[in-house]
């Protein structure tokens, strides 16, 4: 190799080498939530540690529904500030959790949606918050039913939450639509009410339940079905008393097609 190049290379890497030194662990090397639940049990936190360097992981992914915390591990006191107004001011050793602080601290960011702030005014942070997976199914006993014949239509909501049962008792609407050709789009014909089944599983901080529901129809031509889910309600109160009644929280599912044909149908 050529002598000059060599110096070169070695100058190179000799500041590659101090530069990593001086530079230390990146806070934004990862946005894997590190997770935190509360002594005795309760809903699940995404944990973040304010530094002398800024927020670590400088962005983090949760799940909704899981709270937000900020633990302190340096020896001076930091101020988190969001976009929404929200503001922390948390001291050397203490934890800080978004939703004891209410007003525009409630507990926001547990819902779906990207949250940007500052700590001390210059370092940045970001939390991205996904919705939780909901899946909903239709299905009947045949695809074929004669003329003038009721059907029932009937299916089930599926939930899995990454924390607490999320009034796991309230109903599901379900919103039927059908079609009568591809040509047309699908038009709701009915929602209804998925209830609870009871079948639940907790295991650790997941929690799994199950909804059912079903539709009696009586079409007069062949007749395409869909169900969709797409309520976001936490409570049984009425929206405008519902905490941010427009967030979202899960995932909006729709089922498979399902098709009945009709026999003996008008031209």
């Amino acid at each position: 190799m050529n002598k000059r190049l060599a110096a070169a290379a070695i100058v190179v890497a000799a500041g590659a080498a101090a530069a990593g030194l001086l530079a230390g662990p990146s806070n934004s090397a990862s946005s894997q939530c590190p997770t935190w639940v509360p002594p005795g049990g309760g809903a699940p936190g995404c944990l973040v540690s304010l530094t002398a360097t800024g927020p670590s992981p400088s962005t983090v992914r949760m799940a909704a529904s899981w709270d937000l915390e900020f633990r302190n591990t340096d020896s001076l006191t930091h101020a988190v500030v969001f976009a929404n107004g929200c503001s922390l001011t948390v001291t050397p050793g203490e934890l800080a959790v978004l939703y004891v602080n209410g007003g525009p601290c409630n507990n926001f960011s547990s819902y779906v949606g990207s949250y940007a702030y500052t700590v001390d005014g210059t370092f940045p942070g970001m939390v991205v918050t996904t919705p939780l997976r909901r899946f909903v199914t239709l299905t009947a006993r045949t695809h074929t039913i004669r003329v003038g014949t009721r059907l029932t239509l009937h299916g089930q909501v599926l939930r899995n939450d990454q924390g607490s049962a999320l009034n796991v008792t309230l109903p599901v609407p379900v919103v039927v639509l059908a079609r009568h050709n591809r040509t047309q789009p699908f038009k709701p014909v009915a929602t209804i009410r998925a209830r609870f089944q009871g079948d639940v599983t907790n295991a650790a901080i997941h929690y799994h339940a199950r909804y059912g529901w079903k539709l009696n129809v009586q079409p007069d031509v062949t007749t395409t079905y869909i169900a969709k889910v797409t309520s976001q309600r936490l409570c049984w109160r009425p929206a405008s008393r519902c905490a941010h009644p427009q967030a979202q929280l899960w995932a909006n599912p729709k089922s498979r097609l399902f098709t009945v044909r009709v026999e003996g149908q008008g031209p």
